[in-house]
């Protein structure tokens, strides 16, 4: 039930509620106060159906009042809402009426349980005007009576003890810090045969509330220690973990050996995490790669000043050696997945019909690049329908690799409680993806076919479209053969020459277009030396959707710049393009796309005229 279906209905007398409520409480709590809540709940169903509603009314009240979300670490509002859906929530601390709180002000003190006793002084103390500090020091007491076991810390004990902590810091409580600080104390030094992590969770806890500052050099050696035995036993997961609150004692410690040393060894786990995966007989290269990535990035964390003496640059090259041959073993694991095949035929004769028959070829150009482009808001829609009907291809992030085994490019997963940034990153890569079926649909099913049937038509000499690139607005003097000769070569076929020559002069021709439209295309650096931006740079430019155009600007990053699209300008600049992909879908479309930026140039230009 939400608390805006209870308001204002009668509660029963204290002293009744007294007598029966121990009747819904079923320790132990296996879920924290999500149990408790539904324990009550369920009675109040109970009670109800003996028709005694202020009874039921006054344990659907509690239910509510446990049902509440505890964030420790929040001053002003650490009770919060554990569910929401559409216009309906659960119970906030504001929901609760002066009548309500005053009953559970009244039975609080009756109250044998802890957390549920925990429960209603903290939410009387924060609640009631004026504080009254007897209710904080109930909360306090009967939060930290809470046992400190394996079994049920991290359900809602590990966030009791902390709000007990904060509450104690507020009212300057130093005999409940001292009593908190000797429990947690204890509680580390014990063992834990039933879970690795309970020592790191507790410390964590007393390093995260700077409590124990006289054991920190303890707790430091305990912690690491713990990972090294867990290195050593190959819970290296385990190991990681505890290796990252040790570097923080250390650093707190001012104990730079140690701190070094468990830097280098939280980098070594990963690497025998990743010679682990690489070398089972059902190992994953994949995964293996991953590791070998974190350790890339784990080594490069210790000091420049001290990896000489650690050796810590021949591990460097020895890790990225590991992740070059992981990348490229790693493509033998994947499958291929198939989708049913599709008949374009039609769409291959419609194409052919439109530029057949033509007078020219100067009408047929017109007519060839008058192919329907990309309308990046229907692209956009068609993602988000796709998004909303295959909601499982969310949940999951998304690891892009190249050809040559090489990590491109990652997306997160959208979750369940995703932000905003890493929803418009899942929204983008479907966007391209999207946009790739598309690009691989025209240029099969029109841009191929039409070339082809424009050959078989008219004789496209290197002279007519160096008259074109010379005539279009768009192609600066100086760079017209350039241009013309990367786009000739697609009429010939060679799409792999073509799209060396274009790739480096589209991005001029943008820069140019840029500076016309007084846009800085370049940067200093801190020698004073000016460098221009690349395409990439160029793209991001705040103004350039003003002057491109959404749709143009998208496919502009989609084919040339995005590393989850094709990136033509950056595998084409740096030697990524084998025989293969230099005359992908991709590159045939990037030298279409040019074309027909530059035959209707030639139009519009005409058309102002």
């Amino acid at each position: 039930m939400d608390k805006n279906e209870m308001e204002s209905q009668e509660l029963c007398s204290p002293e009744e509620f007294i007598a029966n409520y121990q009747h819904a409480v079923h320790e132990p709590f296996k879920y924290g106060y999500c149990s408790i809540s539904s324990d009550f709940r369920d009675f109040a169903i109970q009670v109800r159906k003996d028709k005694n509603e202020p009874l039921a009314n006054a344990l659907d009240l509690c239910a509510c009042i446990l049902s509440m979300k505890l964030n420790p670490n929040s001053a002003n509002e650490p009770f919060g809402a554990i569910r929401r859906l559409s216009n309906k929530r659960t119970a906030i601390a504001d929901d609760f009426s002066e009548v309500e709180l005053s009953f559970i002000a009244n039975v609080m003190n009756e109250i044998k349980e802890p957390m549920i006793q925990a429960r209603f002084a903290d939410l009387l103390w924060l609640l009631t005007t004026p504080k009254k500090v007897d209710f904080v020091r109930s909360a306090i007491q009967a939060y930290i009576s809470l046992p400190i076991n394996s079994n049920n810390w991290k359900e809602d004990i590990d966030d009791c003890w902390e709000r007990a902590i904060r509450l104690a810091r507020k009212i300057n409580d130093k005999k409940a810090i001292e009593q908190i600080e000797l429990s947690l104390l204890t509680a580390f030094r014990l063992e834990y045969s039933d879970t690795p992590f309970m020592q790191l969770w507790i410390g964590e806890l007393i390093e995260g509330s700077g409590l124990c500052k006289n054991e920190h050099v303890e707790l430091g050696d305990s912690i690491f220690n713990t990972a090294k035995t867990l290195h050593e036993e190959g819970a290296y997961r385990e190991s990681r973990s505890y290796l990252e609150l040790a570097v923080t004692l250390f650093q707190i410690n001012r104990d730079e050996d140690n701190c070094l040393a468990a830097l280098l060894l939280n980098a070594e786990c990963h690497e025998s995490e990743g010679d682990a995966k690489s070398g089972d007989h059902i190992g994953s290269q994949m995964v293996a790669n991953t590791f070998y990535t974190s350790a890339l990035q784990a080594y490069r964390r210790i000091p420049v000043k001290h990896r000489v003496t650690l050796k810590v640059d021949e591990k460097l090259r020895e890790i990225r050696d590991k992740i070059t041959k992981a990348g490229v073993r790693s493509l033998d694991e994947m499958g291929q997945v198939k989708s049913q095949s599709m008949d374009i035929k039609d769409i291959i004769d419609l194409a052919i019909k439109h530029v057949e028959g033509k007078e020219t070829l100067e009408q047929a150009l017109l007519y060839y690049t008058g192919f329907a482009t990309t309308n990046y808001q229907i692209l956009k829609e068609r993602s988000i329908e796709l998004l909303n009907q295959f909601p499982l291809s969310s949940l999951f992030g998304t690891t892009h690799m190249a050809g040559d085994g090489r990590v491109i490019a990652k997306t997160p997963s959208i979750g369940f409680g995703g932000d905003a940034e890493e929803s418009d990153e899942v929204l983008k890569r479907k966007i391209i993806q999207s946009h790739q079926i598309d690009v691989h649909l025209a240029v099969q099913g029109q841009i191929i076919p039409g070339l082809d049937q424009i050959l078989s038509e008219f004789r496209v000499s290197r002279r007519f479209i160096e008259l074109l690139c010379t005539h279009s607005p768009i192609v600066p003097n100086d760079r017209i053969y350039l241009f013309s000769s990367a786009l000739w070569l697609g009429f010939e076929h060679d799409f792999s020459n073509a799209i060396h020559l274009l790739c480096p002069q589209v991005e001029h021709m943008i820069r140019i277009k840029f500076k016309a439209e007084d846009i800085l295309t370049s940067n200093i650096d801190r020698n004073d030396i000016e460098n221009e931006n690349g395409l990439s740079t160029l793209l991001d430019n705040e103004r350039a959707e003003e002057i491109l155009g959404e749709d143009l600007l998208f496919e502009m990053k989609a084919i040339f710049t995005d590393s989850i699209g094709d990136n033509l300008r950056n595998n084409s600049a740096h030697g990524l393009l084998n025989d293969n992909s230099a005359s992908s879908y991709g590159s045939v479309y990037a030298w279409w796309m040019i074309l027909r930026l530059v035959v209707r140039s030639l139009y519009e230009q005409e058309k102002s005229k």
